[in-house]
């Protein structure tokens, strides 16, 4: 039996209004999805928030650096061009450093091998100095003196702190006698304390150079004397920078001195004076006589052998800036003339390197936020791998500005240390340098949740920005 058309007519009404149900279920799940996304990007469109690395956090960051090689290379060139300066020089090799950045300022046959002479002894400070790190030895050890040690035993022509059979004299007094006096018999004396024989410190000296990566420089013998060592002028100031930079309370303790006395009453066994002793002290002059006259040097060491000429590596600080030369195989028919060649050279290059640049070294570092997407975090910072340092030509000097080239957002996997920006730091539209800006932080891509909502909701950024 058909329905009547009254009864068809209820039923259409009651299907239509049930059936608008599922639909507007349908409905307010969308628009309470679509909000959720909204809310969603809105939040995500914020500034990126990076919180600061714990200390545990910073010092495996650092240990990453290291490992990467941010700072392996001592010397590197000027990132950007100069014009070579008219300096003519009597030494036959020689190089100019920045010693905060490491740059090249001014290099002439900078790699051609010749001996070092005297400066051998820094390589001999720079031993000990590592055993009193390590807690092996101390400065106030009181250092037994082999007869190869005594002044009457030195070859012809050597150097002395004029040490003798008997003398108490302690590993500081020896560093000094080696800093400022030159003292053949002082690098013999501490060679036996540290390793037992000269042979030994000769090994041990060569191994540690090859620990800093210097190939050609060598030695066979600790004071000098011996053209076997061997060393370029590169490797030499490569060598001096790390010296300086993991001791630098040297210059003030030992290098910058203008003279010492020795021997003291201390010294002689059964003596009751102190302090120098009229008819037996002497007063020994450093053997480098810049650090009494050009302005701000304190340091480093001389050295002259028949075979090397004359020598020296010299530093000097003025305000916040340091530099350092090294000349080799300078000219001399005596040593009143190749001491004044040789000074020569030092102050040429250091006036030159003080008018011409300074190192900026009060910058603030920087680190730049940026959005991470599709990651278990949604932000890591860009950062300057190390303390930024920058030789400047000096008619920059209170010009630089620092212009940072970072990507608005990045998408995980992001991995600690690598480059994903760029720091430019310029002058007057010149570039003096770029620094890679790297991720303080390892962003590892997110669950299928996180991927899922920031995939959906990252075209909406863009509304809320």
């Amino acid at each position: 039996m058909k329905d009547s058309p009254e009864k068809r007519a209820v039923r259409f009404r009651r299907e239509k209004k049930t059936g608008w149900i599922p639909a507007g279920i349908a409905l307010f799940c969308f628009s309470l999805s679509f909000a959720l996304i909204l809310v969603y990007a809105s939040r995500s469109a914020l500034p990126p928030e990076a919180p600061p690395l714990s200390p545990e956090e910073q010092a495996d960051f650092r240990l990453l650096l290291r490992n990467a090689g941010y700072d392996a290379e001592p010397l590197s060139a000027l990132p950007y061009e100069t014009i070579p300066p008219e300096l003519t020089l009597y030494a036959r090799s020689a190089i100019l450093i920045d010693t905060a950045t490491g740059s090249v300022l001014f290099e002439k046959n900078a790699d051609e091998i010749i001996p070092p002479a005297s400066m051998t002894k820094i390589a001999i400070m720079y031993v000990v100095f590592q055993e009193i790190a390590r807690g092996g030895v101390s400065l106030s050890d009181v250092v037994e003196l082999p007869p190869e040690s005594w002044a009457m035993n030195a070859p012809p022509g050597s150097s002395l702190m004029f040490l003798e059979p008997g003398h108490l004299v302690t590993l500081e007094e020896l560093i000094r006698g080696l800093a400022v006096a030159s003292g053949n018999d002082a690098a013999v004396a501490v060679a036996y304390h540290i390793s037992g024989s000269v042979e030994a410190f000769c090994r041990r000296m060569t191994a540690e150079m090859r620990k800093l990566g210097l190939q050609a420089t060598t030695f066979v013998e600790p004071s000098g004397y011996s053209e076997l060592n061997l060393t370029t002028v590169r490797e030499f100031a490569a060598f001096a920078r790390i010296y300086l930079d993991r001791f630098p309370e040297s210059l003030e303790l030992f290098h910058s001195r203008e003279s010492m006395v020795y021997p003291r009453g201390e010294n002689i066994p059964g003596e009751t004076r102190s302090g120098a002793i009229t008819g037996i002290s002497r007063t020994l002059y450093a053997t480098n006589s810049l650090v009494r006259t050009l302005e701000g040097c304190d340091g480093l060491k001389t050295g002259y052998i028949d075979e090397s000429g004359y020598n020296i590596a010299l530093t000097a600080r003025r305000g916040g800036t340091r530099f350092l030369s090294v000349t080799m195989g300078g000219p001399g028919r005596n040593s009143a003339e190749g001491t004044r060649y040789r000074n020569a050279d030092g102050t040429a290059l250091m006036e030159w390197a003080f008018a011409s640049f300074y190192t900026a070294r009060e910058i603030v570092p920087r680190r730049a936020p940026v959005r991470v997407w599709l990651g278990t975090n949604s932000a890591a910072a860009l950062v300057e791998p190390e303390a930024v340092r920058l030789t400047v030509p000096r008619e920059f000097e209170g010009k630089l500005v620092c212009r940072l080239e970072v990507p608005e957002e990045l998408e995980a996997p992001v991995y600690a240390g690598q480059q994903y920006g760029l720091a430019v730091y310029e002058a007057e539209g010149n570039v003096v340098d770029t620094i890679p800006l790297v991720a303080d932080r390892t962003v590892e891509k997110g669950g299928a949740l996180k991927v899922f909502m920031d995939t959906i909701s990252r075209p909406f950024c863009p509304l809320f920005r």
